[in-house]
């Protein structure tokens, strides 16, 4: 069989995307002409071994995906320590008995007797958990609390469900049980349980539900028969059937999803939440551990509230149950860059860099030792094997945080020289940190990118020109943010493209994955996510499966290849609107002209800001908008196009934005940023959504109450940009072509290419492959196609999804690749003797 030496070259710079040959076309068509290639496959040419590890998962509690999501908890608020986080956030509907009710029914409202329920916190059930709700009823008779889970309580028919409380009683006059009931709205019993009748001190009492009917609607209401007062804390619903039957377990559909996708690592548990809101509010993992009831519950920066069940050892035990690797984020010290300036002072820093060490014995430390024996309490006697430590988390280049990151890392080598150590390159795409991690010889660094698709298009190469002297590549967070912040198929396809580069480079990038993982329905803060959720759904989205395609498919070494364009699809070199901008700043606009012909100001469409047009002249008044921006009614297409506009700033920080090849909503293209960043600067920059990326930049800026005449000029595959007559920028825009990859997996003898078209023509390819000696005449492929806006939601939650086949294959094959595509091939081979 095909057996590949393990090789580890310099690197392989002839493997390339298909070269750029022209400008972007936002608004594509279908093309008059079918675009032909030629694909070779060097098989006897490895050139790098792609990383074991090389695609994992990113776990955020961010979109209420812990509790509520992942953490298979039914119950929410159950210690009752929510409270308002108006200081921090516009979230002051939380308070400590927030999701509660006193018990009630629709169809016997004379059952029960009055009753009052109260949140104390005198002699709780401990010193982590110091809140708990006191329920009295002053006559004898039925009373009770209920709670209504989150968004309603799921339950399935004949499901078997584990509930647990905590409970005494104080002044006591009867001698009944606890009743847990699951209900419907109507009052209907769903399912229910007797529990001993508590005590005067804390005890906990627990049983099993039945449900008898299936409902995502329910409530859970406890009652008992008496006077005096109940008090009740840590009141849990879990179902029995969670991911690997675990007690405090996860859900299992939404880890069944993670499985499907190979995970090799799992990052967690942030992200921005590590840092936390302040020093006060970081994520500490000590209070993540141990049995729930003692765990001390927190808030995060997201603007909601975490009970910690999904602590450190639920973490370790899912890369566990996940053949991942952990890969914990410590915070150094530092406060979150976005939210506050806080640090440790250097001569308090000792405690944050004993929790980095500890953690490390919770995970390895032999039983004996003080938090190895925590781990062996909870259930886990043998170590878990950590291997890898995240220093930080898109920390801003600062001197304190110069200062303590090396303070981190000394430590741990000296006391645990065999874990690999993972910095942070620094916030942006120019990688700020990267000469610190370099100094500090840390194991990978970690880059995070939230860019418009076009900027993956445009950075399949970023990783060809790096020094491979310096550390490795670990891409923690990345998502194309396309129109609308939707989960396109456009934008996984960038995502797709951009990939085929980090395989090529896989000596470098170690490690990437997606960001960020889950997001429930009617609960988010941030899109777009690889996963969308309720109480009984899943939705896999097309960047899911891009990830999962990648993953599955991934091999062992990389092969070289070329590719050669043998004939191009006819699209237009410019498609689309033009229009004007600002940011920040007031201008005014006398006119405007394509290939020398004016445009009509009148009929402009403002999308953004304050436009008014009079005396012939479009002004913008709005000093705050970022953007303002107005577009041309008509839209124009050709291969030489050359925009106009006579202008004028009257107030504000910068200059003007000259747009290009947009929507007529002012989407997709790209635009000019004249007197940018300050005034400081003039760049091209491309657009998606409401994300740009940046092309070109050159130094410049642009004075007030002066006019200006300013030119784009579009000829072929150049731009070239004028203030006056003068030339001050020059590029090439590229257009977008098939990219590809190709690799060899040993244990199962096959050659596998995967292959990326992200444009509106079929493409028509020739596939040869040398150094082998025979190809199987068949071979299997996945593909992911659809339309170029296509979106999977909850109403058609497949609208794409991966379709397998069997191709006929062979030395050399044609085959045809599908309008906004992405396929894997995979081949049985023989290598050349």
């Amino acid at each position: 069989m095909f057996c590949l030496p393990k090789t580890r070259s310099s690197h392989c710079h002839g493997n390339r995307m298909v070269a750029f040959l022209g400008i972007l076309c936002c608004i594509a068509g279908i093309a008059s002409a079918q675009t032909q290639i030629k694909v070779r496959i060097h098989a006897d040419q490895p050139t790098v071994e792609i990383s074991p590890h090389l695609y994992g998962l990113f776990f955020e509690d961010i979109n209420d995906a812990a509790d509520g999501g992942l953490y298979a908890e039914l119950i929410q608020n159950r210690s009752f320590e929510y409270f308002s986080l108006k200081d921090t956030h516009p979230r002051t509907e939380f308070h400590p008995l927030y999701a509660w009710q006193i018990a009630s029914s629709p169809k016997n409202r004379d059952r029960f007797v009055d009753a009052t329920m109260q949140v104390h916190d005198e002699s709780p059930l401990n010193s982590n958990n110091t809140h708990y709700v006191s329920v009295t009823a002053d006559q004898p008779g039925t009373f009770g609390i209920q709670n209504l889970g989150f968004d309603g309580i799921r339950i399935d028919r004949s499901a078997k469900y584990d509930v647990s409380l905590y409970a005494r009683v104080d002044d006591w006059r009867g001698d009944t049980p606890l009743t847990v009931r699951l209900l419907s709205p109507d009052g209907d019993v769903c399912g229910e349980v007797e529990l001993p009748k508590p005590g005067s001190t804390w005890q906990k009492l627990d049983g099993v539900l039945t449900a008898n009917e299936t409902r995502d609607d329910a409530r859970l209401q406890i009652t008992t028969n008496g006077r005096g007062t109940l008090d009740l804390d840590m009141v849990s619903l879990f179902p029995q059937q969670t991911f690997n039957g675990r007690k405090n377990g996860l859900r299992k559909d939404l880890v069944e999803a993670l499985r499907d996708l190979n995970p090799q690592f799992l990052r967690f548990p942030g992200g921005c939440i590590t840092h936390g809101w302040g020093l006060d509010n970081r994520y500490r993992w000590k209070d993540s551990v141990g049995d729930v009831a003692q765990r001390k519950p927190n808030w995060n920066l997201w603007g909601y509230h975490q009970t910690y069940g999904l602590g450190y050892f639920e973490y370790f035990q899912l890369c566990e149950d996940l053949d991942m690797a952990p890969l914990p984020v410590v915070p150094i010290g530092v406060g979150c860059g976005f939210r506050c300036t806080e640090f440790v002072p250097m001569d308090e820093l000792g405690p944050h860099v004993q929790d980095a060490l500890d953690l490390i014995e919770f995970a390895n430390g032999p039983v004996d030792s003080t938090w190895g024996s925590v781990r062996a309490e909870m259930g886990h006697p043998e170590p878990f094997g950590l291997e890898f430590v995240c220093l930080g988390n898109e920390e801003h280049d600062t001197p304190d945080m110069r200062q303590r990151f090396p303070v981190f890392a000394e430590a741990i080598r000296k006391v645990y020289p065999e874990i690999k150590i993972i910095g942070t390159s620094g916030l942006g795409t120019g990688i700020p940190i990267y000469d610190l991690m370099t100094k500090e010889k840390v194991y990978s660094s970690d880059e995070h990118y939230y860019m418009n698709p076009r900027w993956f298009f445009d950075n399949v190469n970023r990783f060809d020109s790096f020094d491979r002297d310096k550390p490795l590549i670990f891409v923690g967070e990345y998502a194309a943010h396309d129109t609308d912040r939707k989960n396109t198929l456009y934008s996984a396809l960038s995502e797709a493209a951009f990939l085929t580069g980090i395989e090529r480079n896989a000596d470098l990038v170690d490690m990437t994955c997606y960001a960020p993982l889950f997001g429930r329905k009617g609960h988010m803060q941030w899109r777009p996510d690889m996963i969308y959720f309720d109480d009984r759904n899943v939705v896999r989205t097309t960047n899911y499966y891009v990830q999962q395609l990648f993953s599955r498919n991934k091999g062992d070494v990389y092969l070289a290849n070329s590719i050669d364009v043998v004939a191009k699809s006819s699209e237009p070199l410019f498609d689309g609107h033009v229009g004007i901008g600002t940011w920040n700043t007031a201008i005014e606009l006398a006119e405007a002209a394509i290939n020398g012909r004016p445009l009509d100001l009148a009929d402009w469409k403002s999308t953004s800001g304050e436009f008014d047009y009079t005396g012939g002249r479009l002004r913008q008044t709005d000093l705050q908008a970022t953007p303002a921006l107005a577009i041309s009614h008509e839209s124009f297409s050709g291969e030489k196009i050359v925009f106009t506009a006579r202008v004028r700033k009257t107030g504000g920080k910068e200059g003007f934005l000259l747009r290009f090849a947009s929507d007529a909503n002012g989407n997709g293209g790209y635009w000019w940023n004249v007197g940018g960043w300050n005034n400081q600067q003039h760049g091209i920059e491309s657009f998606d959504g409401d994300q740009s990326s940046t092309i070109a930049k050159v130094d410049g800026g642009i004075e007030s109450d002066q006019w200006y005449n300013l030119k784009i000029e579009m000829n072929g595959d150049t731009l070239r940009c004028f203030i006056n007559g003068d030339l001050k920028q020059q590029v090439q825009l590229g257009s977008l072509d098939v990219s590809i990859s190709s690799t060899y997996d040993r244990d199962s003898g096959e050659i596998i290419l995967k292959l990326v078209n992200p444009t509106a023509a079929e493409v028509d390819a020739q596939i040869e492959f040398s150094g082998v000696q025979a190809m199987a005449s068949t071979a299997s492929m996945v593909t992911l196609a659809g339309t170029k806006d296509a979106v999977n939601t909850f109403e058609s939650p497949e609208t794409v999804k991966p379709v397998a086949s069997k191709i006929a294959a062979g030395t050399e094959f044609q085959h045809t690749i599908p309008p906004y595509a992405v396929q894997a091939i995979r081949i049985k081979s023989e290598r050349t003797n």
